[in-house]
């Protein structure tokens, strides 16, 4: 079998899946360090925006996505054939949740333009491109390897 280049979109999903789950854990570590702050420091407490119950929320979601962007990672570097279908459902999943979550406490600028950067990714692993190379039936002349 030929082993064909990964097309640029799976390269940025790759890459883009990466940065999110960095972004997502160490963004959630410090949520739930500050909803520490809010329960026992009353100074925290007191000049505290927003309540404590949708920082642990929106910490608790971006855990969640942050491990699921681990995992879709490790499944698009490997050329997992269900790669492609998962990027899509985690990340427009996450897209709906925060943007059903717009008008409560939990989702602010930053949790929108995240979800902006799930779609992305998304429509990049739905491209031409990624498709063809997720597939098992790929066009003739093109291959993709398998790695483990």
């Amino acid at each position: 079998m030929t082993t064909g280049a990964r097309p640029a979109a799976v390269t940025a999903v790759f890459v883009l899946l990466i940065l999110i789950a960095i972004y997502q854990i160490v963004m959630s570590l410090l949520a739930l360090a500050g909803a520490v702050a809010m329960e026992t420091v009353s100074v925290v407490a007191e000049s505290a925006q927003v309540p404590t119950w949708a920082v642990l929320t929106a910490a608790a979601i971006g855990l969640v996505y942050g491990a699921a962007a681990i995992v879709l990672a490790v499944m698009v570097s490997r050329n997992r054939p269900r790669a492609r279908k998962a990027v899509t459902a985690v990340n427009v999943g996450y897209a709906v949740v925060i943007l059903a979550l717009l008008f409560t406490p939990v989702s602010a600028v930053p949790e929108i333009i995240t979800a902006a950067f799930a779609l992305t990714v998304a429509g990049l692993a739905n491209s031409r491109s990624a498709k063809e190379y997720f597939s098992d039936t790929l066009p003739t002349g093109h291959a993709h390897s398998q790695v483990g």
